[in-house]
């Protein structure tokens, strides 16, 4: 869970915390609020959350702009483009977040790097060029010229505002919506509910207004993040659930959205009257993540939110999801899902086929064998099925980077090695080893002893993985 300490500019040096500033928008009555708040840190690195609040006129495009003091660079960014250069960062609209009411918001975040001595919060911001003043301020019609003719009238005496580009119109938050993004995969073969299968599928949207609700067919089990903040956890809900029973500033919101367990059909959005969904614009990257119930996150906190794969996409800022589901092998046996073929397939159990034409995944990782040994696969077996297994997601994803990774208890090392060497010599060299040998301590970070890492354990195994998987995908490390 996040944690948020309220502080003066003063006071937060060094610390997590968040601050606010008053900020002028520019132009006719104008105003805003700037929420900047680092919502987590460590060594070298920061994660931001920001937030504008519009306070005066409407605005059609906006573009902040401050300046850090103690060193500190932005390096990855999402719903805004941001650029630096030295001290000065500017943040400008991401398009469908551009027009801001009275009162409403618009919110964006980056990660950045920090000197690990101190990472205050910007003294100042400035909004379309106006500095901060404190509250939202007049800027008076120029006096006329004295002339025989009378003035303008005052309906008429202020500029217009220029027409906005237009904007493919909003979504209405039905499952079918266009402006849903759904990731990872799900079964939408009824237009009255889709269904999310294996685990750590989810879907993202954005939506205008201040609250959102989502219908429920019975009892779930889910988790829900709105505005990029920690996910909140609704028990046994059904029906039609509001998710912001504080209603939002008015603007343009994100919601993201994954399920735990239950009735686990999604039927759609309740919107505010006249609002509608948005293109919350996800990243254009995915990464599989292919395994038993390590990676399905079992014994950790949040399950499959707490596991290393969630936890990486999460902080490479990329589409995730996780081909996982506890006591499953690579080889099918007797009592143990083989995923050599089960892969394949829509969900975890059934025939049906999955359509890989759905997405396209930039990496897949493969975290498999910990379940084998215990059903007597001998190492020949073992190697011919990883061998055709890599081959057969070559298939399926012509330019993916596939890694092999070894599995924490060593099993199947050499034969592991052994089936990425053979797809290495066959001309397929975006295939690569993983050797997590020393990754974890047993004892230390497993949630029962050496089995299942712990909460701790998935976030070390997530920054082994950080430096290894994003290069091959093309994305920074935070």
């Amino acid at each position: 869970m996040r944690t948020v300490v309220a502080c003066s500019v003063a006071a937060l040096t060094g610390v997590i915390g968040t601050v606010s500033h008053q900020a002028v928008a520019g132009a006719a009555a104008a105003g805003c609020r700037v929420d900047y708040t680092v919502t987590s840190q460590w060594s070298g690195g920061f994660t931001t959350a920001v937030t504008v609040t519009n306070l005066g006129d409407p605005v059609s495009g906006w573009k902040l702009a401050w300046s850090f003091t103690s060193g500190q660079t932005v390096t990855q960014a999402w719903n805004a483009t941001v650029t630096q250069s030295g001290a000065q960062v500017t943040a400008v609209d991401a398009g469908y977040n551009a027009a801001l009411a009275t009162g409403g918001s618009a919110a964006f975040g980056f990660n950045g790097s920090w000197n690990n001595s101190a990472n205050p919060p910007p003294p100042s911001f400035t909004l379309n060029g106006t500095p901060c003043t404190g509250s939202a301020t007049s800027t008076p019609s120029p006096s006329a010229s004295p002339s025989a003719s009378p003035s303008a009238s005052p309906s008429a005496s202020r500029t217009p505002s220029p027409t906005p580009t237009p904007t493919p119109p909003g979504g209405d938050g039905s499952p079918a919506d266009p402006r849903i993004t759904y990731v990872g995969r799900w079964d939408t073969g009824s237009s009255t509910g889709y269904v999310p299968n294996w685990t750590g599928a989810y879907f993202v949207t954005a939506f205008t207004g201040t609250t959102v609700k989502i219908k429920q067919r019975d009892a779930v089990n889910m988790y829900v993040s709105i505005d990029g903040g920690a996910d909140v956890f609704y028990a046994g809900v059904r029906g039609t659930v509001n998710l912001t029973p504080t209603p939002l500033p008015a603007g343009t919101h994100t919601l993201r959205v994954s399920y735990r367990s239950g009735d686990t059909i999604f039927q759609g959005l309740v919107l505010d009257p006249g609002a509608t969904t948005a293109d919350p614009h996800p990243s254009t990257k995915l990464i599989e993540f292919v395994g038993d119930s390590i990676t399905a996150g079992y014994l950790d906190s949040k399950l499959a939110l707490s596991a290393y794969g969630w936890v990486l996409g999460e902080r490479l800022h990329v589409r995730h999801t996780q081909i996982a589901r506890a006591g499953y092998c690579l080889v099918a046996q007797e009592g143990c899902v083989g995923q050599s073929t089960q892969y394949f397939k829509l969900g975890s159990t059934g025939t049906t086929d999955w359509d890989f034409s759905r997405y396209t995944a930039d990496a897949v990782v493969i975290n498999l064998g910990t379940n084998d040994i215990g059903h007597h696969v001998t190492g020949s077996t073992f190697q011919a099925a990883y061998t055709s297994f890599l081959s057969a997601i070559r298939a399926k994803y012509p330019k993916a980077a596939l890694f092999a990774m070894e599995t924490f208890k060593q099993r199947y090392v050499a034969e592991t090695k052994a089936a990425v060497a053979a797809r290495n010599a066959s001309g397929d060299a975006n295939v690569y080893y993983i050797d997590t040998e020393g990754w974890l301590t047993p004892g230390v970070d497993y949630a029962d002893g050496d089995g299942h890492p712990s909460d701790a354990g998935h976030i070390k195994i997530a920054n082994r993985l950080a430096p290894v998987i994003a290069p091959k995908i093309g994305v920074s490390v935070p």
